[in-house]
């Protein structure tokens, strides 16, 4: 696995808490312009990412799972934190 598609994993994660947390304690918005936006965030971040060449490189299995674990646990803590 390459570092890329973990950080674009990390990214669609992160973005869709982050967008929940929005649409939850800050504005309440319609579902549509929760999804655009949410797809506008998503699709500029790997935009960015793919700039990058340093992220090209293989990652270990053992780091690619420790990470998607720590993403995961932290997806569960922000929804049951900020309860969304």
């Amino acid at each position: 696995m390459k570092r890329k598609n973990l950080v674009n994993g990390i990214i669609l994660a992160f973005s869709v808490v982050l967008i929940r947390f929005i649409d939850v304690r800050i504005y309440d918005m319609n579902l549509i312009v929760t999804l655009l936006i949410l797809v506008a965030l998503i699709y500029s971040a790997m935009r960015v990412v793919d700039r990058f060449p340093s992220l090209d490189e293989p990652v270990s299995k053992r780091a690619s799972f420790v990470v998607n674990t720590f993403v995961i646990i932290a997806i569960f803590l922000a929804f049951f934190v900020f309860k969304l």
